[in-house]
């Protein structure tokens, strides 16, 4: 058995079993999660342009070694962003990564900890606290939030927050500030409101600011259209981890 099906088995199987035990009928779903799963190694290879196996590596570490992923992993469900934000990180060892949306932090953790490995690079993080917005009229809310006592991001690390910089506020007002005070960016990650216009205003302001092969990542793409209308403005080539996650590298 090959060290990529191994571990993707080793990873799968524990969560498909409280998967099935919760949802016997849904079977579909969870092939489909398989397939996502399973697909993850040579998507990331063929979005940052490195070797197979070293993506194959990175997971390996990530899902084996890395203390958040033992921390969280049995608990519930890693979230296939958070694998993705590690392990391009580690990939592309980039300089600057912008992200809005921080909430508890273990998104920002993820990302700080591949800096660690890397030895290099600074993530600026925006973040609203304690929203609840209806996305669209008679639509769902979006309700985030963290206990007052704890704040924003309480879960990265300390060790991990000097290549850290946290800024609380509308994104609106705060991207059209630090973006043109940076140099320009490796990666761009969404994951704060997931309303269309709020959605397309970020991608339309961090895209100018994209190095040359720099990588636009999004959460929560299945909520609208924003994603797919601005991969056609700019006539990119997306690759989607999952229904969930999206990612666009700028030529």
């Amino acid at each position: 058995m090959s060290s990529a099906l191994s571990l993707t088995l080793r990873s799968f199987l524990p969560y498909s079993t409280r998967y099935l035990f919760r949802h016997p009928t849904k079977i579909d779903r969870l092939l489909q999660y398989w397939t996502d799963y399973s697909g993850r190694y040579v998507k990331m290879a063929d979005l940052t342009g490195k070797e197979l196996g070293l993506a194959i590596e990175f997971f390996k570490y990530l899902e084996l070694k890395e203390p958040l992923f033992q921390q969280l992993h049995g608990l519930r469900v890693i979230h296939m962003h958070h694998m993705v934000y590690y392990v391009m990180t580690r990939l592309l060892k980039p300089d600057i990564i912008v992200e809005t949306g921080v909430n508890e932090g273990i998104s920002s953790a993820f990302i700080l900890y591949a800096m660690e490995h890397n030895q290099h690079g600074k993530l600026y993080s925006i973040d609203l606290p304690n929203i609840d917005v209806e996305l669209y009229p008679g639509g769902p809310r979006q309700t985030d939030g963290v206990p007052d006592e704890k704040g924003t991001g309480y879960l990265v690390p300390h060790h991990l927050r000097s290549r850290w910089e946290l800024r609380l506020g509308d994104a609106k007002d705060l991207l059209p500030e630090l973006l043109p005070t940076l140099p320009k960016i490796d990666i761009f990650i969404h994951d704060s409101l997931h309303s269309y216009d709020h959605m397309f205003f970020e991608y339309q302001a961090a895209w100018p600011y994209l190095k040359p092969q720099g990588i636009l990542l999004s959460d929560d793409i299945d909520y609208n259209n924003a994603f797919d209308d601005f991969t056609r403005e700019v006539q990119g080539q997306p690759i989607r981890f999952n229904a969930k996650v999206g990612a666009l590298k700028k030529s």
